[in-house]
């Protein structure tokens, strides 16, 4: 059933930008490395765009995700990154409740606070199908890249493609990407 709402945005002084949002939407879970459980909110702006471009690279990449309503817990880990001066980019996997809809993103903590939206700048998007491919230009880790590397190095050398899974990790806290 679609039940539709209207949600202001809370940085504009009229209601002039609003945006309708299917209530079936409504409930995410973030998860990222070094998180105790899943960090629940209630909407991922910017989300249904973010999976269309991770499915086909010919189209935009949304240049951010807003988090709207973050639970207690997610609010709080939102803080601790806010506040890491080590590892400003983080790799989140964002997976939509209502059909299970997943997107890993690369982003990059853009703007938080009381009273403020979450803002995350995109910098990557893929599936989780596609995890070990390169499926849209941006950053990358740097163990990822390094692998690619490797490979064509060896087949180069051995003139012959080796069997290599390049699995991407994130850097250590304290490496800059």
């Amino acid at each position: 059933m679609y039940r539709p709402i209207v949600i202001m945005d809370g940085n504009s002084g009229s209601s002039a930008h609003h945006e309708t949002v299917d209530l079936n939407q409504l409930g995410f879970v973030l998860e990222v490395e070094g998180a105790i459980a899943p960090l629940p909110c209630k909407l991922v702006r910017g989300f249904q765009e973010a999976v269309v471009a991770a499915q086909d690279p010919r189209t935009p990449m949304p240049t951010r995700l807003v988090i709207m309503s973050p639970e207690v817990a997610t609010f709080e880990w939102l803080a601790a990154w806010s506040e890491d001066e080590q590892q400003v980019r983080r790799t989140l996997t964002i997976r939509r409740r209502s059909d299970g809809a997943t997107v890993i993103a690369v982003v990059t903590l853009a703007a938080f606070g009381h009273a403020t939206h979450t803002s995350l700048t995109v910098e990557s998007l893929t599936l989780p199908s596609q995890r070990r491919r390169i499926v849209r230009s941006g950053v990358h880790p740097k163990s990822f890249l390094d692998a690619i590397r490797a490979h064509y190095k060896r087949s180069v050398q051995h003139g012959a493609a080796n069997d290599v899974r390049l699995v991407p990790t994130d850097p250590p806290s304290g490496e800059a990407g």
